[in-house]
């Protein structure tokens, strides 16, 4: 159901970039994202991902705006060996991401950004391996529920450069030995990234 749902939001977003009126500017988006899986004990970010998609939004004041973006991203976490530790860790989480974000401008060049996102996770089971050894437990939730906040800067009429950082606001996965305390009820995904966004209108 969460598929259906985000795939059919993104066939909307896609054309509505060609259709909508003056009203509207869309465009697209490409970077990459530094991700670490908070709660996995291992020192991040440490994994770099791909971080693309397309984007639709409106102002309804002079500084006010709100942009729904529809993303691909790549999460998951990375330990590579050193010379005091040999062991090894790879965890890759592909997700297709919908956000809704307030935008407020300030200055001529500057923006910000917050929002939530909701991401479906595409590739099950994902992918992990520790010190070559596949692993498949604990399994990881379908839906990853998230709060974002960024910064724009203006580059040309046309380009921003974008800086977010987004974390999990519900656990992805519990901990491998089930326990939770107060907050920390497993473990959440975290993402900064680093993007352009070029605008058509």
């Amino acid at each position: 159901m969460h598929k259906n749902l985000l795939l059919t939001t993104g066939v909307l977003l896609i054309i509505s970039i060609n259709v909508l009126s003056q009203e509207f500017n869309g465009g697209f988006l490409a970077g990459i994202g530094a991700a670490e899986i908070s709660g996995d004990r291992l020192e991040g970010p440490n994994k770099a991902g791909i971080y693309a998609g397309a984007f639709v939004n409106r102002y309804f004041t002079d500084k006010s705006s709100v942009q729904m973006e529809l993303n691909f991203i790549q999460k998951g976490s990375r330990k590579n060996p050193d010379s005091l530790d040999y062991s090894t860790y790879l965890l890759r989480l592909n997700y297709v991401e919908l956000f809704v974000h307030y935008k407020w401008d300030f200055g001529t060049r500057f923006t910000l950004e917050a929002g939530p996102s909701l991401g479906y996770l595409i590739n099950k089971p994902p992918y992990e391996e520790a010190n070559g050894q596949l692993l498949t437990e604990p399994p990881f939730k379908s839906v990853d529920l998230s709060a974002n906040i960024g910064l724009f800067i203006a580059l040309t009429e046309r380009w921003k450069f974008n800086i977010r950082y987004s974390n999990s606001i519900i656990a992805v996965r519990a901990h491998s030995n089930g326990q939770t305390y107060k907050w920390n009820k497993g473990q959440y995904n975290e993402v900064l990234s680093f993007t352009f966004h070029y605008t058509f209108n």
